[in-house]
């Protein structure tokens, strides 16, 4: 009899949104009238954005005015949004490696060119100051900074993040500041907005936001990016011509959740400090190098002592043991796998028995 198949290969969270949020969204569809209409007749938008600038005050210390935030059906059409505005064809843009695999999607379709700064896996996967200067060219238009990132977990410093916003003035650079983790930080770790830290970075900075893994709410599809005036009115054509618009009713339960208490969010925090705490450790202790992360939730770990590729890892892992991860080629690092934790640790108590029996298969 085959085993059950679990499977650990996407960030979508093992609960619902809070119920605050859901109760507004039906009694929104109930209601009907400007709920379920177009969002853009009604006074909505303005509503949600008075939410977002409140929320991202509180929270990053960066205040904007209302007229800079754009709704996105989901930070992936945030993220277009953004990229969109400011680079073309040919154009250069810095990343951080590994890297997040949809971030790597979108540039490839555009036709930009990337250019990696390693995250050193000796420094905890922080980067070397010196690689993010040496790294611009002339071509190099912006640099990404996914902090809290994906799949490493790293807290960018406010050094690091001083770095980065320094090459963007000094190169005249945008800075595409992917921040949807930002509650999710654990142990002496914390949070910098890179935006918070000078006026000089905050005019060329574009924040992509997203309320599917604060809120759980992945197939919501809410998102929203905040974008300096510099750049303003070209992310305002291309959300008009090709991101698509959030649902009206969908506007309400994502400010309800801006307005909230945010006692959901840090009990999803806690509960993600718990399953990092005992698998990266039990991993870990399997032989497989299994990195700590400091934000996020994805463990990463280190099998190339396996002799194989990510691929052919996850490939034989699935037909020993009926497991589903992700493979780090995908994220620009073969050998390593990622690990969503997004099951609760009684399930990842039976992922780890299942590599240590595929372990003692090799």
């Amino acid at each position: 009899m085959p085993k059950k198949e679990i499977r650990l290969n996407a960030g979508d969270p093992d609960c619902e949104a809070p119920q605050y949020a859901i109760n507004e969204a039906l009694m929104s569809i109930i209601q009907g009238g400007k709920n379920t209409h177009y969002p853009h007749h009604t006074d909505i938008p303005n509503k949600f954005a008075e939410a977002v600038v409140d929320y991202y005050k509180k929270f990053t210390g960066v205040e904007y005015d209302p007229k800079f935030v754009l709704p996105a059906a989901g930070s992936s059409a945030a993220l277009y949004t953004a990229l969109a505005a400011v680079l073309e064809k040919g154009d250069e843009v810095l990343m951080f490696s590994p890297y997040y695999m949809g971030h790597t999607s979108i540039f490839n379709g555009m036709g930009v060119k990337m250019k990696m700064v390693p995250l050193k896996e000796e420094l905890g996967y922080h980067p070397e100051p010196e690689d993010i200067k040496k790294a611009v060219s002339k071509k190099t238009k912006a640099v990404l900074l996914c902090n809290p990132g994906n799949p490493t977990g790293t807290v960018f410093t406010k050094d690091e993040c001083k770095v980065v916003g320094d090459v963007a003035v000094d190169n005249d650079l945008a800075i595409f500041a992917d921040e949807i983790y930002l509650h999710f930080v654990y142990g002496d770790n914390k949070f910098t907005s890179v935006a918070s830290l000078s006026d000089e970075y905050k005019e060329r900075t574009l924040a992509i936001m997203s309320f599917s893994k604060t809120f759980s709410m992945t197939g919501w599809r809410l998102g929203y990016d905040i974008v300096p005036e510099k750049y303003i009115e070209k992310a305002k054509l291309v959300a008009g011509l090709t991101a698509p618009r959030p649902a009206t009713f969908v506007f309400n339960a994502g400010i309800a959740c801006l307005r909230g208490d945010f006692k959901y969010v840090e009990e999803r925090r806690v509960e993600y400090e718990k399953r990092r705490n005992y698998f990266c450790k039990a991993v870990d202790d399997l032989g497989w190098p299994c990195h700590l992360f400091e934000g996020a939730f994805y463990a990463w770990f280190d099998a190339t002592s396996t002799g194989m590729g990510s691929g052919e890892f996850l490939a034989k892992l699935k037909e020993s043991q009926n497991v589903s991860l992700s493979p780090g080629d995908r994220f620009g690092a073969d050998g390593f796998i990622r690990v969503p934790l997004v099951q609760p640790v009684p399930v990842l108590k039976e992922v780890v028995k299942c590599l240590g029996e595929f372990q003692k298969s090799l």
